[in-house]
């Protein structure tokens, strides 16, 4: 009797999360892949449901296969890494004991503080041809004859928006990997200087070991969190110049909103979905299997 009294009293307590979860989660995941599975009417209502049509236009789109998926692919790919390196030493600086640290912590966590689409839209005022400040520095110090349009040049664009990618995305991970840092215990550090231990030794040998489980779930998020980073693409270029900078969430949202095909828009969200549901499990279960084994 007992028993059943606390089965109910936890069952009461985790209903208000489930009817959340479902509501907020679970249905709109199955309303985006029954629709993708429909034609879908210009009021973007399912209308009839077994085709493949969406997931066919898709698939045989060479903007969505020759560019889209491999742009989305770097992009994910090239900020993720690049934003690991640099978290790493950003997170060793401020790990050690240096004069203002607190001061500098506080000013590593405010870019990640400043919401995406006013980051973004500083740094396209910083990157406009004639008004930037970086042009202005640029031709201040005769670095360039003629500095270029970061933003509108094919060749440009694309490198443009990974550095603010990778920019936005430094914070977190260095946060991450901080917190991590300060779980290593001192004595490991001093046991490996008696041993006779170079600085790059430790980190080698005793720094990352102990910061893989960190570094795994930082770059879990990482990966989800950039691949689908819709405002700061979109605030920066809107995909152009010449669909140059476009990933699959913004040219969703252009070939949904703008062109109003919602049906493709729904068999690109559910692309999305797939893709980083796959990752994730696959990942996961990789890396987990890893752990074991080392154990």
């Amino acid at each position: 009797m007992k028993r059943s009294r606390t089965n109910l009293i936890a069952a009461l307590c985790l209903a208000p999360s489930a009817v959340l979860f479902i509501g907020v989660i679970f249905y709109p995941i199955l309303r985006t892949l029954y629709a993708s599975l429909c034609e879908v009417d210009k009021k973007a209502q399912p209308v009839r449901f077994g085709t493949l049509e969406n997931f066919r236009a898709i698939f045989t789109s060479k903007v969505f296969m020759g560019d889209i998926i491999p742009q989305t692919l770097i992009w994910t790919g090239t900020v993720v890494v690049g934003t690991l390196i640099i978290a790493m030493f950003v997170a060793m600086a401020l790990n050690e004991q240096l004069p203002g640290r607190r001061f500098m912590r506080a000013t590593v966590l405010l870019p990640w503080a400043t919401s995406l689409v006013i980051t973004a839209a500083i740094f396209k005022w910083l990157l406009h041809p004639t008004q930037g400040p970086i042009n202005g520095l640029l031709e201040a110090w005769g670095a360039m004859a003629t500095p270029p349009a970061w933003l509108a040049r094919p060749d440009l664009a694309f490198a443009s928006v990974i550095a603010v990618g990778i920019w936005v995305s430094i914070p977190f991970t260095s946060t991450v990997l901080l917190a991590g840092l300060q779980a290593i215990p001192d004595e490991l550090y001093e046991a490996a200087v008696i041993d006779g231990a170079s600085r790059w030794q430790r980190f080698r040998l005793v720094t990352l070991p102990l910061l893989r489980p960190v570094m795994l779930v930082a770059v879990l998020i990482n990966v989800i969190h950039v691949f689908n980073s819709f405002p700061l693409i979109w605030t920066l270029t809107e995909g152009g110049p010449a669909n140059q900078t476009h990933i699959i969430v913004t040219y969703l949202y252009r070939t949904a909103i703008w062109q109003r095909e919602y049906g493709q828009g729904y068999a690109m969200a559910v692309v999305t979905f797939l893709f980083l549901l796959i990752f994730a499990v696959a990942y996961t279960h990789f890396f987990a299997r890893e752990e074991v084994e080392q154990l």
